[in-house]
């Protein structure tokens, strides 16, 4: 399997630090309101890659992590009269409701960032004792000048992110502008907590730090991730600031791979809620069904932008309904692993292994005819949910059978008027073998249903 590797800009052989065990960290949601079709492409990849690396045999523990304290949350806590943590758990409920109904894995550990409090404290007095970090006024801030490899995500040197921070007004609390802060000092809200440094909340950046030395350490995994997972407005400066506090405190990579998916896009800009160019799960699932907004994420190479439009949605939904209906792949069961056609999951897997060319994977499904089983299963291990029906309508579908199934019975009717009996037995043996029972009363009508 080869993935690209965002550290080293090149497809790299997936080779785990510690084989089969494998652990993913995906950058989670920060809760402070409901969730938009760009949180819903991000896990969707980042399921589909659990999802693949289990059918590929390893033993995966996802982590994705839940961002509980943060300035914005607490903005929109005080905007409401509700306390940050109350609201917090309003949307990180909402959040919940949202994967599972675009039928996203549960990660194997979703850790909260203030359950981890103690542990960030731990963690910068750590940086502080060895001359990485210090404390001005209440506020503490790593040295970036102490990390050799900063910018090594964005690929910029030192001289060329400084450049970046011209117009950007100077803290002069800082000893240099591209120092970031481990923890702020606040004392004006509820969602303070108590440090050594004063009262304050933890940098952003230190959460996902913390949280992933405390899980790899209690499973004894060392001190490196094998695969770190975001969305590309991630790399820089939030990625870049984990790995520089991480790494210059344990001295390892804190992870091997970073992989990072495209943005949600519309009419050329990055869909955000702070720009407020955004669509919710939720609106969207009212339209569309969790199968299809799937099909829609994975038509796209992950790493690659998407554009988004009702257009694009409902030209995936009929992608989706014509593989499915073209295969029969909606009245079929899965195969079982003994009986799937060794051929189609051949080029499902060098589809797959090449850094994960859903468009690919999808488009050898609809050359797969006469193995329906075999694409329900690999469906399944793409993360569909088959129980969900065809997005077709479902009244429309009910008279276009309605209608046709009438037509054929006038002209059994004609045929038999005509004493025609061959052709009248065919077309009655043909809907009996399509799963539709006909029978003739003594008054000439004819009743039909589904078998």
């Amino acid at each position: 399997m080869r993935i690209f590797n965002n550290l080293s800009r090149k497809i790299e052989e997936f080779e785990p630090v510690n084989a089969p065990q494998v652990f993913i960290y995906s950058c989670g949601p920060t809760v402070y309101d409901v969730s938009h079709i760009g949180h819903a492409r991000s896990t969707i990849c980042w399921d589909l890659l659990y999802r693949y690396l289990n059918y590929k045999g390893y033993q995966v523990k996802w982590i994705r992590n839940i961002t509980n304290i943060d300035d914005k949350i607490v903005k929109r806590a005080q905007e409401q009269n509700i306390s940050a943590d109350k609201l917090s758990r309003i949307y990180t409920q909402e959040f919940w409701t949202d994967m599972n109904a675009l039928n996203v894995s549960c990660p194997d550990f979703e850790p909260r960032a203030t359950d981890y409090l103690p542990e960030m404290i731990e963690f910068i007095e750590e940086l502080i004792a060895k001359g990485l970090a210090y404390a001005v006024d209440g506020d503490v801030y790593f040295r970036v000048c102490k990390h050799k490899n900063y910018g090594q995500l964005k690929g910029q040197s030192l001289e060329q992110l400084k450049d970046g921070l011209s117009r950007v007004d100077p803290n002069s609390k800082k000893e240099d502008q591209l120092d970031f802060a481990l923890w702020k000092s606040f004392s004006n809200d509820d969602s303070c907590f108590e440090s050594p440094w004063g009262l304050g909340r933890p940098g952003w950046h230190l959460e996902c730090s913390t949280m992933i030395r405390s899980l790899l350490t209690r499973y004894g995994a060392g001190d490196s991730l094998d695969i770190h997972t975001g969305g590309d407005d991630l790399v820089h400066p939030h990625h870049e600031n984990e790995c520089a506090q991480s790494e210059s405190l344990s001295g390892k990579p804190l992870a091997k791979y970073w992989m990072h998916n495209g943005m949600v896009m519309i009419n050329g800009s990055k869909m955000s809620k702070s720009e407020g160019n955004y669509f919710t799960i939720k609106d969207i699932l009212a339209k569309y069904k969790a199968n299809t907004i799937r099909y829609f994420c994975l038509s796209t190479h992950y790493k690659k932008q998407i554009n988004f439009s009702h257009e694009a949605l409902e030209a995936a939904e009929k992608g989706f309904d014509s593989l499915c209906q073209k295969l029969g792949v909606l009245s079929s069961q899965p195969a079982a692993q003994s009986n799937l056609d060794k051929a189609i999951l051949s080029r499902f897997e060098e589809a797959m292994d090449d850094d994960l060319n859903t468009a690919k994977a999808l488009a050898l499904l609809f050359e797969s005819k006469d193995s329906a089983g075999t694409v329900a299963y690999l469906l399944g291990v793409l993360g569909f949910d088959l129980s969900q029906k065809s997005s077709v309508d479902n009244s429309k579908t009910t008279q276009a059978l309605d209608n046709t199934i009438k037509l054929l019975l006038e002209m059994r009717d004609e045929a038999r008027n005509n004493k025609d009996f061959a052709t009248s037995d065919k077309i009655r043996n043909s809907l009996t073998d399509a799963g539709i029972t006909i029978k003739d009363h003594r008054d000439q009508e004819t009743e039909w249903s589904l078998t």
